[in-house]
């Protein structure tokens, strides 16, 4: 072969071994292309698949919480942990034989009660978590907070931080909290003190609160006057003439035999803030916010609680507004908002029914709207 026809062929090599050495600048953008418009399609999927693991979870964490709930309910004459005021408590049970308690006579925290009966350690309120005014002074100690009892963690819940509220500290005849607590981080109590520990969930202080006799209604219930069915709204002050005067309607200290349709009927719901920096924002009474009731609003069902209670309740935890509920006959189930209530004052609407129905009064609704 002639020596200008081998240099051409070698020429010719060269320039194939060169492009077959990587890509060209065009070819590298589609590719890129590619990659980013299947990770425009795949991570939407993955998102919804990714919450939707959550949400199972934190069913399967709620439905560890009855499994407790019925461990010492069976324990305690079919009662649950009572959460109430320290005053109540005393009339409840005189002689602190009906409950749980730890040292000097503490009540214990529902948490602290249930992980009792799910076989955890605690022996006292401090050994779930610590005694604080705020939110942030709680987060302040929050390596002293165990970590033993995730039955009622949600794992979307981005705060994990919140107090049962009871027992709490009050004032007067209404200090609950005994002592100094935990002998390795002894707190003087003060006003308005109660245990924050990891907690993303709330009960319902219809079903596990008490309160004085009073003959005044603290949950909502309806009673047959002389023009039909009336609705006697929780803490209304009623002249004796009322019908719904005197007719009951107090909460029923953790007896779950005295629920109506405990199917229907929620004892421990999603609660607390989305964010930590709600807790900076939030009223002093919201506190409560792991303590859902009926006191107050229009009407027996989760959705009337929302609307007259809108910071206790997350709404943007799961999908589509989606909570989990653990219902008294301790079953627990996803339900999803159908309808939704005018803008708040944050411009945020909340759902005012949800699919199944869920009451929080546990008594009997005769007139469903």
């Amino acid at each position: 072969m002639p020596i200008g026809a081998q240099a051409t062929l070698s020429k010719a090599a060269a320039a194939e071994t060169r492009r077959s050495g990587g890509f060209t600048l065009i070819e590298l953008l589609v590719v890129v292309s590619i990659i980013a418009l299947l990770l425009s399609i795949l991570l939407p999927s993955l998102r919804r698949a990714r919450d939707q693991g959550k949400l199972v979870k934190c069913l399967s964490h709620m439905r560890g919480t009855g499994q407790a709930a019925v461990t010492f309910a069976a324990d305690h004459e079919n009662r649950i942990q009572i959460a109430t005021a320290e005053s109540v408590l005393r009339e409840a049970d005189a002689n602190a034989g009906r409950y749980a308690y730890g040292a000097q006579r503490e009540l214990l925290s529902w948490p602290v009660a249930l992980a009792q009966a799910a076989g955890v350690r605690y022996r006292n309120n401090w050994d779930w978590g610590v005694r604080a005014v705020t939110f942030a002074e709680a987060k302040q100690k929050e390596s002293l907070i165990s970590r033993d009892f995730d039955a009622v963690i949600c794992p979307s819940d981005p705060v994990e931080l919140s107090t049962p509220y009871y027992p709490r500290n009050d004032g007067g005849s209404n200090n609950g909290l005994k002592d100094t607590g935990d002998p390795d981080n002894p707190t003087t109590p003060t006003s308005r003190m109660a245990y924050w520990g990891r907690l993303s969930y709330g009960i319902s202080e219809d079903i596990a609160g008490g309160d004085s006799d009073t003959g005044l209604p603290t949950c909502w219930r309806q009673v047959r006057g002389a023009g039909g069915w009336e609705t006697c709204t929780g803490g209304a002050v009623y002249p004796p003439s009322d019908p719904c005067y005197g007719a009951g309607g107090r909460r029923l200290r953790g007896n779950l035999d005295r629920v109506s349709r405990p199917g229907d009927v929620g004892l421990v719901f999603e609660t607390g803030p989305e964010t930590a920096d709600q807790y900076q924002s939030m009223p002093s009474w919201d506190e409560f916010a792991n303590l859902v009731q009926s006191l107050f609003t229009p009407g027996p069902y989760l959705g009337d609680f929302q609307q007259t209670f809108p910071s206790r309740m997350p709404t943007r935890r799961h999908p589509n507004g989606r909570t989990n509920v653990l219902f008294a006959d301790t079953h627990g189930e996803t339900v999803r908002p159908i309808a939704y209530g005018n803008a708040n004052a944050l411009n945020k609407r909340l759902p005012s029914r949800y699919a199944p129905r869920v009451r929080v009064s546990p008594y009997p609704v005769f007139d469903t709207p």
